[in-house]
């Protein structure tokens, strides 16, 4: 049965469920809906003056700022410095000053940052907790940035025919403590592989130096005086036979490992410098080299040679040495020596010989390679409203570039080059694609050529972005061939 509401005082009864029934059926449920209604509208009114009180800090909010001005010593204006801000939470504004040396970054939250201003030929400026300004021209920064100091340029130029000769003979002369030869060290970057002459020659000069001959002489006393090997009794006669197992040992070691094995398998017996990185990767470093070797190809491969050299040599000794040992126990101390010999010898070259050793090569040169992506700003000649054929664009870079943890240029180094090409959308006349040409990015003393697009077949459009706080264009280029940079001693 449908449900109804009883009558009252001869009122004839309604069903709920009638659709021709009023739609105000009894008074008491009126009142009660219309107490409702009211109370919705005034928590709703309640919001809407909580969400318009709210509203006031966000809009103060966006109007926050931090400007200011850039100038050197005289107090001339620097133009096309670069300014980095920094909130607590990674949040990173960046901008560019202008001919007048002002910068300005609006649309901050309320709060303290890290502002850092950089420009070419001066050193960086850096400031922590610096709060924003409600209004412009409250609290400008002003700043003045010191000259450089200056670098030495270093050129560097050798043929690659004349790389490999070259290296061995700088090789040769090195030496720790001034008597201990150390030849065996590659202190470049991109070695030259040696060829199978080149190998014999560097062994054969570490066998004929008076250090190695005097080592043997020396392993051959203390075995003599702690009476090892006493089947060769004492005397000239046991002293000599000792003096020459340790000198042919090593002897017949090198030439298998570093010549025979090496020229076979194309491999390089040097181990190579590394200096860069923080000293954990430095240790994996030469720990890993203990376990690889780098083949004339120039890739890191497995250290075939070293293994065959030292089991080979493990089985020439043992034709000599007295005492019975068996194969087994023959084999695991001869590679367990050769390993743990090499790591430790890699570590000390690492970490150690370099400083102690003398008449080492000059500093490696690092490469930049081709490709690299750059973020740059652009300062004059192109905007996202104003840009055309032709025109001279000025850019700064907007981060520093660093190649295994060796910083290259400098944020706030200057690039300029030209717009080559603009398209535009035939309607309306917006800017659709950029091309820019003939860009050079001045890294210290060194020129670094930029193109559009990041491989050199595929003549891409510009990337480039407006960054809104600021009101400047950020574009991304690409290095346009490999670039050689000097080395710090």
């Amino acid at each position: 049965m449908p449900s109804s509401i009883g009558t009252k005082r001869g009122v004839p009864e309604r069903t709920l469920d009638n659709p021709r029934s009023p739609a105000i059926t009894v008074r008491g449920r009126s009142r009660r809906s219309a107490l409702l209604t009211l109370l919705i509208r005034s928590a709703l009114a309640a919001g809407l003056e909580l969400l318009w009180c709210a509203g006031f800090p966000a809009m103060a909010q966006e109007t926050a700022l931090i400007e200011g001005k850039v100038t050197d010593s005289s107090d001339a204006p620097i133009y096309g410095a670069l300014v980095i801000v920094e909130s607590a939470n990674g949040s990173r504004y960046t901008t560019v000053t202008d001919d007048l040396g002002v910068f300005r970054i609006s649309a901050l939250a309320p709060g303290d940052y890290r502002v850092k201003i950089s420009a070419s030929a001066f050193s960086d400026w850096t400031a922590s907790d610096v709060p924003v300004s409600a209004t412009a021209g409250s609290k400008p920064l002003l700043v003045v940035l010191p000259v450089a100091p200056r670098v030495t340029e270093v050129t560097v130029g050798v043929g690659p025919d004349e790389v490999a000769a070259e290296q061995l003979s700088q090789e040769l002369k090195q030496r720790t403590l001034v008597v201990i030869p150390n030849l065996y060290v590659s202190y470049e970057s991109s070695p030259a592989p040696l060829t199978p002459k080149q190998k014999f020659h560097l062994s054969a000069r570490l066998l004929l130096d008076p250090a190695t001959i005097a080592a043997a002489g020396a392993t051959a006393g203390i075995q003599q005086a702690k009476n090892s090997y006493w089947e060769w009794g004492q005397g000239a006669e046991g002293y000599a036979k000792r003096f020459a197992a340790a000198y042919g040992t090593a002897a017949h070691n090198l030439v298998i490992t570093s010549v025979l094995a090496a020229s076979v398998l194309h491999q390089d017996p040097r181990y190579f410098y590394s200096g860069r990185g923080t000293n954990a990767k430095r240790v994996w470093y030469a720990l890993e080299s203990t376990f690889r070797t780098k083949g004339d190809n120039g890739k890191w491969q497995p250290p075939y040679a070293g293994v065959i050299g030292a089991v080979a040599s493990a089985e020439i000794s043992n034709t000599y040495l007295p005492g019975a040992r068996t194969q087994y126990s023959l084999l695991g101390r001869s590679l367990m020596f050769h390993f743990v010999g090499l790591a430790a010898t890699n570590l000390a070259q690492e970490f150690l010989l370099r400083k102690v050793t003398s008449h080492k090569q000059p500093p490696a040169n690092t490469v930049l390679r081709e490709g690299t992506p750059l973020r740059l700003i652009a300062v004059h000649g192109f905007s996202a409203q104003d840009v055309e054929d032709s025109r001279t664009v000025a850019l700064i870079l907007a981060e520093e570039l660093t190649v295994g943890g060796e910083v290259l240029a400098r944020a706030g180094d200057i690039a300029s080059g030209q717009v080559g090409q603009v398209s535009r959308a035939q309607v309306s006349g917006e800017v659709t694609s950029v091309m820019l040409e003939q860009v050079m990015l001045q890294a210290g003393n060194v020129s670094v050529p930029l193109r559009s697009s990041q491989t050199r077949e595929a003549a891409g459009p510009l990337r480039y972005r407006e960054l809104p706080e600021s009101g400047k264009v950020e574009v991304t280029l690409f290095v346009a061939r490999d670039v050689q940079f000097p080395r710090d001693q």
